[in-house]
């Protein structure tokens, strides 16, 4: 079955037995680069356990990655941020502060600020990505149209700071390694990839690429940890629930 965690450990050790370096989202911002490497970014939408036992497994496999929490889980959960860091994870802030204050800028910019602070009383922040709230009309990153993040210390944002021409993106968003988004894509490149053969529909499709050397060199995954579990109920309940997300998205895009 897709979506396993042990489907997950068997798609990293493919990708370590290749060859690939793991870097985190930081380090490729100040310059990492290898012969072969993957920024494995885990956005943390929800079920932060399901993200802590995919930080245990990777460290058991000696790979680091860079985890993305949101607000909630910034604000009352001190413990969580620590225990990726603790583990040798990069931990990054995953906002969406316009969608929150319905699209004020300053009001979205205030809380964003706060939130940074607030991280930042437990670990090193450095690099953010966006959540990409597909059913809100509202875009957080526009908020960079009027304020610039990097005044505050942060390197990264990776829809603004990847240089696609030398990276491709892949995300399991959709529950599909070319699921439909709405906003968790790179759509510059997208015809590009999918002519070199970079476009994957399983997990297997992208193992099976990695070992026979059909895989692009310089890659970031996005993975949502919640979607990769043992759990029967857990499983079954992520599959269903992104079927309906699936069907409002093509709706969405389709507008």
């Amino acid at each position: 079955m897709d979506f396993t965690s042990l489907k997950y450990s068997e798609l990293v050790l493919a990708l370590k037995d290749a060859g690939y370096e793991f870097v985190t989202y930081a380090e490729y911002c100040e310059g990492k680069r290898a012969e072969r490497l993957v920024v494995m970014r885990h956005d943390v939408d929800k079920r932060v356990l399901c993200a802590m036992n995919m930080a245990r497994e990777e460290r058991r496999m000696k790979v680091k990655a860079s985890y993305y929490l949101r607000e909630d889980m910034v604000l009352y959960g001190r413990h969580v941020i620590k225990f990726f860091a603790e583990r040798g994870h990069e931990v990054g802030y995953h906002y969406e502060e316009l969608v929150k204050e319905r699209g004020d800028v300053d009001k979205a910019y205030a809380r964003f600020v706060r939130n940074i602070e607030e991280m930042r009383q437990v670990v090193d922040v450095r690099t953010i990505t966006m959540h990409g709230s597909p059913m809100s009309r509202f875009d957080s990153k526009e908020m960079w149209q009027k304020y610039d993040y990097k005044k505050l210390g942060l390197i990264g944002e990776p829809q603004m700071d990847v240089d696609w021409g030398e990276m491709v993106y892949l995300t399991d968003t959709g529950r599909s390694w070319n699921g439909v988004s709405r906003r968790d894509k790179v759509v510059d490149r997208a015809s590009e990839w999918k002519e070199k053969g970079w476009v994957y529909e399983t997990t297997d499709d992208v193992i099976k690429a990695v070992k026979e050397g059909r895989f692009p060199t310089c890659v970031m995954m996005t993975v949502h940890p919640q979607r990769w579990s043992d759990n029967m109920w857990e499983w079954t309940l992520e599959l269903v629930m992104q079927k309906v997300k699936n069907v409002v998205k093509w709706v969405l895009l389709k507008k």
